[in-house]
């Protein structure tokens, strides 16, 4: 894949020049983590997904102890791998986020954006749970994978159940792909969980258990 860099956040970022479209909003969004960082009761580990191309996980490095990416993407996932480099709390996986271990392929319905690819099943690329990860600590997890938000948390509800960690999805409706509508995170967190909403910056939703 054919690259360029491009200067932000004080540093230099290799990005595929097929991009047209994320690289606008994702270093410009990245300041949303503020609305997010003062529900946090600690910064041991961070669960986070899409990777993209690794602005996200690099910011969260400078806050947690420890921080596991996620990205499905084989296009993304090599950029973030060079651009989270040298970063030694960040753990990339190549892998989905999901509510089940599985196999699924990636669909691409604007070549241009390559911050709007979603997992369908049948392929080589593999999903896990976040419960599968049997975690010492978790104190956010923080989801922008096209509509796979519900699916992946409800993989994650023991890790959710002990932890009670911080939770921020993207919710603009795109989770119809996965048989869920948008506000039945926050519903489903509320009533399993005892979530409330504490903040809604951009797309994204913010929540913290009562």
């Amino acid at each position: 894949m054919e690259k360029r860099s491009i200067e932000a956040l004080g540093r230099t970022w290799s990005w595929p020049v097929a991009d047209e479209k994320c690289h606008k909003v994702a270093f410009d969004w990245a300041k949303d983590l503020r609305a997010v960082y003062p529900h946090c009761r600690a910064f041991e580990c961070v669960i986070q997904a899409g990777g993209n191309m690794g602005v996200w996980p690099w910011l969260l490095a400078k806050k947690f102890k420890q921080v596991l990416t996620f990205e499905a993407d084989p296009v993304c996932f090599p950029f973030l791998l060079e651009n989270i480099a040298g970063t030694s709390n960040v753990e990339a996986c190549h892998a989905a986020l999901m509510d089940v271990a599985s196999q699924f392929h990636m669909e691409t319905i604007q070549p241009n954006n390559l911050g709007a690819q979603y997992v369908q099943p049948g392929g080589s690329v593999q999903s896990l749970t976040i419960d599968s990860l049997f975690l010492s600590s978790c104190d956010l997890i923080y989801l922008d994978i096209e509509g796979a938000e519900m699916k992946a948390l409800q993989g994650a509800a023991e890790t959710i159940s002990i932890f009670k960690p911080v939770i921020a999805v993207e919710d603009n409706g795109l989770s119809s792909r996965f048989g869920s509508a948008k506000g039945d995170i926050e519903k489903w967190l509320a009533k399993e969980f005892g979530y409330s909403v504490v903040a809604r910056p951009h797309r994204d939703v913010v929540l913290a258990c009562k």
